[in-house]
C-alpha cells in the first residue's frame, strides 16, 4: 500500500543571482513499512525535498509545483471545520471518503497537526539539535504535550520514559542535560522525540553524521529494530551508501535536484544503470578483495542557477553522447524501477 506518494515536486530559492533549483521535477512512492534511502552528494536536494514533504523550506525557499498525497490525511481536520464526534460518525460515508489528500493544499494549522503526530523528522546535528538550557525528558515531553494536551501529567511522564527504553537510554537520564550525554544517546533521544506520537512516517536526515563507527552501528541497529517493532516507513537521507546498505531496502539516487535513479535497493547494488549510480558506488572504499586505487568522481556538481541543458550528469559522465547535452532523459522502466539515462532510452527504441 502506497502511505506517501511525491508528484512532480519543484522547490526553487529565489537568490539575487537566479533561481536555485534545488528539487526540480522530483517523483518517488514510499509504501506502508517501506525504508527509503535518499542518498547522493551534499547539495543535491535530498534535505530540501524531504522539508519539502514536511512544509518547513525556509525563505527565499518555495514549492513551486507538484504534489505530496499522503494516504492518511483524511484524519486531519482543520480545527474550525471540526464536528462533533458524533456528527461526523453519523455522517461519515466509508465507500466514499477521500482518503488521500495533497499535503501542499493544507494551511499551516492543518499541517502542524500533520507534522510530529503523522510524519516526523529527525533532523540533521544531533550535537546541536537538542536545547543545551532543557532536560532531554522535558524536551520530548513538550512535543507530546503539543499534539496530545489531553493527556494527565503522570500518564505523558510515563510516556516519556516508555520512548526513551525503547530506544536504549535507561528512564534516569531523561532529567539529564544535553551535555551530560554521548553523540549516541542525544541520537537516540531525537529518535525517541520522533516516535514519541506514533507516527506513520518518519525521516531521518544524516541520522549518523559526526558519530564514530562503532556508535553509527548501534544507532542504525537500534533504527532498525525500532522500524521493524513499529511498522514505520521511513525515509533515510544520506550521502553513505553503506548506511543506505544497513538500514534500507529501495534506493533513491539523486543528482543536481533531479532523481536519476530508483529501485530495489539489492537490484542497484548489484547491477547500478545510471552512469552517477555506478560511479557512486565504485567510489565507496571495500574491506573485501584485492586492493584498489579509491576511484573519484571527477568535475563538480553544476551550479542549479544555471543548471546545463540535457542530462545534468553529461559534463562529468563517461559516457556522455551527443543527445545527452541536448535533451533531458525520461524515466525508463528498470528492474522495479526506473532511471534517467539516454543509454537505457535509446535500447528502448
Amino acid at each position: 500500500m502506497t502511505l506517501l506518494e511525491v508528484k512532480n515536486l519543484k522547490t526553487y530559492f529565489h537568490t539575487k543571482g537566479g533561481s536555485v533549483k534545488a528539487v526540480d521535477n522530483v517523483s518517488f512512492k514510499l509504501g506502508k513499512g517501506e525504508v527509503l534511502g535518499l542518498a547522493g552528494e551534499s547539495g543535491c536536494g535530498k534535505t530540501t525535498t524531504c522539508l519539502s514533504i514536511m512544509q518547513m523550506v525556509d525563505f527565499p525557499g518555495e514549492i513551486m509545483e507538484g504534489q505530496i498525497m499522503y494516504e492518511n490525511a483524511f484524519e486531519v481536520i482543520d480545527e474550525d471545520r471540526k464536528k462533533s464526534l458524533r456528527d461526523r460518525i453519523l455522517n461519515r460515508n466509508p465507500g466514499n471518503e477521500k482518503r488521500t489528500r495533497n499535503l501542499l493544499e493544507f494551511s499551516e494549522a492543518e499541517m502542524r497537526r500533520i507534522r510530529g503526530n503523522h510524519i516526523s523528522m529527525v533532523f540533521q546535528g544531533a550535537m546541536n539539535a537538542l536545547n543545551p538550557v532543557h532536560r532531554v525528558g522535558n524536551q520530548i515531553l513538550e512535543v507530546l504535550n503539543i499534539h496530545e494536551p489531553e493527556l494527565e501529567k503522570e500518564d505523558a511522564w510515563d510516556k516519556v520514559i516508555d520512548i526513551l527504553e525503547t530506544v536504549g537510554i535507561d528512564s534516569a537520564r531523561a532529567r539529564d542535560y544535553p551535555h551530560q550525554l554521548s553523540g549516541g544517546m542525544k541520537q537516540r533521544a531525537l529518535i525517541a522525540m520522533a516516535l514519541v506520537n506514533n507516527p506513520d512516517i518518519v525521516i531521518a536526515d544524516e541520522p549518523v553524521t559526526a558519530l564514530d563507527v562503532i556508535v553509527q552501528s548501534q544507532v542504525l541497529k537500534a533504527t532498525k529494530e525500532l522500524q521493524r517493532k513499529f511498522d514505520l516507513s521511513m525515509i533515510m537521507i544520506t550521502h553513505d551508501l553503506s548506511v543506505i546498505a544497513e538500514v534500507c531496502e529501495t534506493l533513491a539516487i539523486m543528482y543536481a535536484g533531479k532523481l536519476v535513479e530508483y529501485g530495489d535497493l539489492r537490484t542497484l547494488f548489484k547491477e547500478p544503470f545510471h552512469p552517477y549510480t555506478q560511479a557512486l558506488i565504485n567510489a565507496f572504499p571495500s574491506i573485501t578483495g584485492p586492493k584498489k586505487d579509491l576511484f573519484d568522481i571527477g568535475g563538480s556538481p553544476p551550479d542549479l542557477r544555471n543548471p546545463p541543458e540535457g542530462c545534468r550528469f553529461h559534463p562529468r559522465c563517461p559516457k556522455v553522447m551527443p543527445i545527452c547535452s541536448k535533451k533531458i532523459p525520461s524515466e525508463t522502466p528498470i528492474k522495479n524501477g526506473f532511471v534517467a539515462c539516454w543509454l537505457y532510452e535509446e535500447e528502448e527504441k
